[in-house]
């Protein structure tokens, strides 16, 4: 049937609109040639037209498809109808009668039949012109197909935003002109390959409890079952035409993907579209059943969602994630409500957060970003102005991951200003920076958990040389070959930019200077803070243990208070930045206490750095007046200090 069908698009009947008398003047230099290959199941023809100039179209016609190429490009071929009498063969005794050749536009004539066929190199503007034809006459069942067999043959040109968004509005426009032919039966079916359409008389259907259930037509055996449940209320008391419904199942959702490329759509799309009418605020929701693709697993941090498609801006626009009651985990079946008619489809969607905690979360954490900047600088100047010869490596490392943290609030202080700078450079530099300082904080963070495992576990024989230049080393310098290899492949593949963070239950966006890609945002961050989570929770787990035990050995045998032991590892911590690590709670939904408890611990980490650096110095001063002895195995004048009747003091 397939191959009846478009072979050599001679059997399509796809009128061009030429006349019936043809000039039989032909251009001298143009030779054809027509060949068959017949195979056991199917017949393939080739036809190669060649001319001056290196001209070279090759046409091959299979039984799953048919293909046109002009040089390196694709092109396109209509053809008039042949008698029915024709068969495949008798294409072979057919020469050609090249009448007009252009840089983009090929006619010519058949010898025997005398039927006309054109060839259309697939370039923006002609195929554009084409679509402008369809668009300036009222469309038949055989337009929309004409305009599907141009999306066909030219399919690499439809990666363009501009032919795709044409493309839209010329189908719509063809939809709309089939709705408007008058029929008798209450239903009308279309079976145009790509996509299949029913339409449906509201007046004249069965309606139960207000609602017109509507089964989609099914395009290929593929594709999964939809059902409609359309409200009544708007095709009452209305003319014939107004009371049509056209609900239309598409093959492929790629038309609906030019402007993010990167979506995952796990049910057929599915467009309702009515004349003469704008659908919307419906008072009972029009309902859609999807059946969804049970080979995609939904991921941590992603979820179901029911999206519609906005035809202006051209992208998907989201709803809140889908609910267990919405979501038929039995019989893979999403339920999904509107309040309007557009295109619908049910897509995986990052997790989203609602508008009213957005709000407040991006109060606290500006608040609390400021707070932990402020703070984090006065730890830095208090560690410069106190500090002495003798100093510890301890508040060394201290004040190096405060440093980090004022690097990293600020930046983030900068994101959505920066956003909103037309300057693409600016916005890039601020995500920079804040990747930049946030690994450097992860950095720093497993920085001191080794430093803390070896004051307090291996305290004798632990001399480690230009121990505070090997820290730093790793805690800068590690960071800086990461970030800057992504920036050596921006010209290839830019990670960073401006981000659209879409609310859920609203169209409005937030936009913000950070990762885009989001494989490098996990590949990237979510691993390299997944190691040193894990690392520091083993190190505090062991070191909360030998801080137990060396309080009841120096209180000989007495138990401590309570209060004092959980002080002391919640302080630790903050210090290794396990609070980092509610993230991994909020995974796959949001939660909203975790996100606030998120918020607050993270965005103050500053603040409980300088209450820890100014309490050790405070501690370290008063221990320095109890005893001469140094308070940690890295001396100031690199000799082994293996001293260790105080090493605990400094963590507790």
């Amino acid at each position: 049937m397939n191959s009846i069908y478009i072979t050599v698009l001679l059997i399509t009947g796809v009128s061009v609109g030429y006349g019936d008398s043809i000039s039989t003047n032909c251009l001298n230099g143009f030779t054809s040639e027509l060949s068959q290959i017949q195979n056991i199941s199917s017949l393939n023809i080739t036809m190669n037209i060649t001319g001056p100039s290196g001209l070279n179209i090759r046409i091959s016609d299979s039984a799953t498809q048919l293909e046109c190429n002009w040089g390196h490009h694709e092109c396109h071929i209509e053809c008039e109808f042949l008698s029915g009498t024709k068969n495949l063969s008798s294409l072979l005794e057919e020469e050609i009668c090249v009448q007009n050749s252009q840089d983009t536009q090929l006619d010519f004539i058949l010898s025997k039949s005398n039927k006309s066929c054109n060839v259309t190199m697939c370039r923006e503007d002609s195929v554009i012109t084409l679509m402008d034809g369809i668009n300036n006459i009222n469309s038949t069942a055989k337009e929309l197909k004409r305009l599907l067999i141009i999306k066909n043959m030219c399919a690499d040109l439809f990666n363009s935003n501009n032919i795709t968004k044409s493309y839209i509005r010329t189908e719509k426009k063809c939809i709309l002109d089939i709705i408007r032919i008058p029929f008798k039966e209450n239903r009308e079916d279309f079976d145009l390959e790509d996509l299949a359409m029913t339409v449906v008389r509201m007046d004249k259907s069965t309606v139960n409890d207000d609602f017109v259930k509507i089964s989609t037509p099914q395009v290929s055996d593929r594709l999964l079952s939809v059902t409609t449940m359309i409200p009544v209320e708007r095709f009452q008391n209305v003319s014939e035409e107004k009371s049509k419904v056209a609900v239309v199942m598409y093959s492929s959702a790629k038309q609906f993907m030019i402007s993010q490329r990167n979506i995952t759509i796990l049910s057929p799309v599915i467009r309702i579209e009515v004349v003469d009418q704008i659908i919307k605020d419906l008072a009972k929701s029009l309902s859609i059943n999807f059946t969804l693709n049970n080979n995609s697993a939904v991921p941590a941090n992603y979820c179901l969602s029911c999206q519609y498609y906005d035809e202006d801006n051209h992208e998907w626009i989201g709803r809140k994630c889908l609910s267990p009651r919405d979501y038929y985990n039995d019989s893979n079946i999403a339920n999904c409500s509107y309040d309007h008619m557009t295109p619908f489809a049910v897509l995986m969607v990052d997790v989203q957060i609602d508008k009213t905690h957005w709000q407040i979360l991006s109060y606290i954490s500006y608040i609390g970003c400021g707070i932990s900047a402020l703070f984090s600088l006065a730890a830095i100047l208090i560690f410069f102005v106190k500090r002495t010869p003798t100093a510890d490596s301890s508040n060394s490392i201290h004040v190096s991951l405060s440093a980090a943290l004022l690097l990293l609030n600020t930046s983030f202080l900068f994101s959505e200003w920066a956003a909103s700078w037309s300057i693409e450079g600016v916005c890039v530099f601020v995500a920079v920076m804040i990747e930049y300082s946030l690994l450097c904080c992860f950095s720093w963070m497993a920085i001191e958990a080794l430093h803390v495992y070896l004051l307090l576990i291996k305290v004798f024989n632990t001399y480690i040389r230009h121990y505070m230049v090997k820290l730093s080393l790793f805690g800068w310098g590690v960071p800086a070959l990461f970030v800057g290899a992504s920036l050596s492949v921006y010209k290839v593949k830019a990670f960073y930019g401006s981000k659209k963070v879409t609310l859920t239950d609203t169209t409005d966006k937030t936009t913000i200077c950070w990762v885009t890609d989001v494989f490098f945002l996990y590949g990237m961050n979510i691993a390299y803070y997944s190691i040193v989570f894990l690392s520091n929770t083993a190190v505090l787990s062991t070191v909360a243990s030998q801080i137990c035990k060396l309080r009841r050995l120096g209180s000989k045998g007495k138990k401590l208070p309570t209060c004092k032991d959980i002080s002391t590892v919640l302080g630790l911590t903050c210090l290794l930045g396990l609070t980092w690590g509610l993230a991994f709670v909020t995974s796959g939904y949001t939660n909203y206490p975790v996100l606030y408890l998120f918020c607050i611990c993270n965005t103050l980490q500053g603040l409980f750095m300088f209450l820890w650096v100014y309490g050790t110095m405070r501690k370290n001063r008063r221990v320095a007046a109890e005893t001469l002895s140094p308070t940690e195995p890295y001396s100031s004048t690199g000799k082994p200090n293996t001293s260790s009747s105080h090493d605990f003091s400094h963590y507790s």
